[in-house]
């Protein structure tokens, strides 16, 4: 049967469109994409009826919008609203049938789009409901010339296995083994089955992958993209990210957009672990090989919340400011609460003392002298290693998260914890910390002493110092900056110099059993560098 405008008009009112939202959409579909007053100006239509009508046949998925500005509207294929009333309206199946190919074939003799295929728009789609959802998924399976990606959450894969959507997708793959078909979600032991079934499926079409990724982060959109050209993001009911009351998907055909989507997606694969081996790993408990660099700071502080939840002993080193914001915002505390055992390592000073005194009611705590490492080793099996932060950021975690390191490769965990142990070792516990505890070996030369000699007396006792003395006490101190500026720096001879001419005076003294907060706060007033311990009028350290 011929179709004419006037059966053309009584067959899209069929179609369930109101008489006004069947004037716009022809107007459009001959046109080309058109702004909303051309349109409003075009039908003599007031420009708030054009909008409602625009936003209706947008729901219906049969107008799309332009992402430039201002925005333009364009008419979009028919098919999906002819299949749609297909389904829908069974007692017209025979008839619409009949003149589907007629109705499809008159559109596109109509079109005068010759621009828009020359040169393609980047369009939005909006697309509601389940049905819409999982329909549109299998026609992109169905277009694909030469890739189809995914990623869906834990939740999303059973849901889309509940739809027949993954049958439906792999049968698809199977049929065009030309197609690289790749699959990324959170395999999980809810999925498990589902998980075990379709990596059956797949295992004879070579170009068929599929992948586990652990999405720390809950907030992760799921989508598909086809051939770089077209991508779709759904939420649907019953998705942790979703607050929304009804299925939703957007279908974007911006190139640049899906490009960008596309090396997202890319870069997660890279991180992915074979879905047999997740399958294997969650069937025999046997823990996953995984070493890789969590760039986000959300997904590196869902990580440590994941294994602290299932950790018994925590070792952390990590720099002096990180005692401060442990004591402001301690993360840790409703762990040690749960009985986890936290073993923290730092440099004691002025500046944390305090802090670190009242940490060590819940942590064992000990002074180290190392300032620049930060790592944290959780049961002598995962391993993070933090990166010192830039100048700019403002840190509010103890540590700096983004691109932190994560390993539980057991060669590397074992080697780093055995360094761990050491540093632990050789530390000072918080309670045992006093003047002459955070102090430094002592070496004593005598005022007529070279500089010679004490350059070889410092090498010999490994110290940065010496205290000079006379026949009946401390006279002054040579530290190493003293040899450069005052004997070096000045040509002098090293031979002929002695220390009387180059030590530092006067030497302030503590006695040992004064507090060290005390110790370190007179030698910020004093702005002197080091300060000697004496016990009953005898050197035991010096204080740096």
């Amino acid at each position: 049967m011929k179709l004419d405008e006037k059966r053309l008009f009584e067959i899209l009112r069929e179609l369930g469109l109101s008489r006004r939202e069947t004037e716009i959409y022809l107007f459009l579909w001959k046109k080309g994409p058109q702004k909303a007053h051309s349109v409003a100006a075009y039908l003599d239509i007031d420009r708030a009826q054009i909008y409602r009508s625009l936003a209706s046949l947008q729901e219906k998925g049969i107008v799309e919008v332009t992402l430039e500005a201002p925005t333009r509207y364009a008419g979009a294929a028919i098919e999906p609203l002819i299949e749609s009333f297909i389904k829908t309206k069974k007692t017209e199946v025979a008839s619409l049938e009949t003149e589907k190919e007629d109705l499809i074939n008159y559109f596109k003799s109509i079109s005068r789009r010759e621009t828009e295929q020359e040169y393609p728009l980047a369009k939005l789609q909006v697309i509601v409901g389940k049905h819409g959802i999982y329909s549109k998924i299998t026609q992109m399976a169905n277009e694909a010339n030469k890739e189809f990606l995914g990623l869906t959450t834990s939740t999303g894969l059973i849901q889309e296995d509940n739809a027949g959507v993954l049958d439906t997708i792999i049968e698809t793959v199977r049929k065009k083994r030309d197609i690289q078909f790749r699959m990324l979600t959170n395999i999980s032991k809810d999925n498990l089955n589902i998980t075990k079934r379709i990596t059956k499926q797949i295992s004879k079409n070579t170009n068929a992958e599929w992948r586990h990724t652990d999405l720390v982060s809950k907030f992760h959109q799921r989508f598909v993209i086809k051939d770089e050209d077209e991508a779709f993001l759904y939420l649907t009911s019953g998705d942790e990210l979703s607050m929304i009351q009804e299925d939703t998907g957007l279908l974007i055909t911006s190139r640049m957009f899906v490009s960008a989507l596309r090396a997202s997606f890319m870069e997660i694969w890279g991180n992915s672990l074979d879905a047999k081996e997740r399958v294997s790993a969650l069937e025999t408990g046997t823990p996953i090989e995984e070493t890789v660099i969590i760039k986000e700071a959300k997904d590196v502080q869902a990580k440590i919340e994941k294994i602290l939840d299932t950790t018994n002993n925590v070792t952390l080193i990590m720099p002096p400011i990180g005692v401060n914001r442990i004591l402001e915002n301690d993360p840790f505390q409703k762990y040690s609460k749960k009985g986890v055992k936290f073993s923290v390592m730092t440099s004691i000073d002025l500046d944390n003392l305090e802090a670190a005194q009242r940490l060590s009611k819940l942590y064992q705590i000990k002074h180290v002298s190392i300032s620049y490492l930060t790592m944290m080793m959780a049961d002598s099996k995962h391993l993070f290693i933090f990166k010192a932060p830039t100048l700019e950021e403002n840190i509010e975690y103890p540590f700096y998260l983004r691109n932190a390191f994560y390993t539980n490769d057991q060669k590397f965990v074992e080697r780093a914890n055995e360094l761990l142990s050491d540093i632990w070792k050789r530390g000072t516990m918080i309670s045992e910390i006093g003047s002459s505890a955070m102090g430094t070996a002592v070496a004593e030369v005598s005022s007529s002493d070279s500089v010679l000699k004490i350059a070889d007396v410092m090498l010999k006792n490994s110290v940065s110092s010496v205290l000079v003395s006379d026949s009946k006490s401390i006279i002054g101190i040579v530290d190493q900056r003293d040899i450069l500026e005052k004997v070096l720096k000045a040509g002098k001879d090293a031979k002929k110099t002695t220390a009387k001419e180059i030590m530092s005076t006067p030497v302030l003294t503590v006695d040992v059993d004064q507090p060290l907060i005390e110790a370190l706060k007179i030698m910020k007033q004093k702005r002197i560098p080091r300060l000697a311990v004496v016990r009953n009028g005898n050197l035991v350290a010096v204080l740096t």
